[in-house]
């Protein structure tokens, strides 16, 4: 019997799921990547580096028909706008070169530290105290790729 992937839910959760329970914790906003590691904020329409965004949850989701169908839904916010929202990217081998740079740059502010890679709504400690500090002097301050 093979062992599931670290990182990937394990219990048939869907993609509208996860959305759900990212709005459910005031995620309401939606993000689109790039080209050259860039998200624009579909609230305020301004693209800015990735490296400027905070990432405060991250869930990885694979297809139910096809493993490969592999993408990961972030929680973040908007530098600009303060708009909390998802940015939806490929992960994997099947990854775009734009996502895997995205996921690689973003400010990583997660803290759940119970399953590697992988946090759920409510998990991220949204008000944690270097949420808005200085990223280079918060731990882990960008996603490993």
């Amino acid at each position: 019997m093979t062992s599931p992937t670290t990182g990937a839910p394990h219990d048939g959760t869907t993609l509208t799921e996860v959305l759900a329970g990212y709005a459910q914790a005031g995620f309401h906003g939606t993000f689109t990547a790039g080209e050259q590691a860039t998200v624009e904020c579909n609230s305020c329409g301004v693209t800015n580096p990735a490296s400027a965004f905070q990432m405060a949850s991250l869930r990885r989701l694979e297809g139910a028909s096809d493993p490969d169908d592999m993408i990961s839904v972030m929680a973040v916010t908007c530098p600009n706008c303060k708009r909390d929202g998802v940015l939806i990217l490929g992960y994997g081998p099947n990854a775009t070169a734009e996502d895997s740079d995205i996921a690689k740059a973003l400010q990583d502010f997660r803290h759940d530290d119970t399953v590697t890679g992988n946090s759920a709504p409510g998990e991220a400690a949204l008000d944690a105290p270097d949420r808005n500090s200085d990223p280079a002097a918060a731990p882990g301050s960008t996603m490993a790729g």
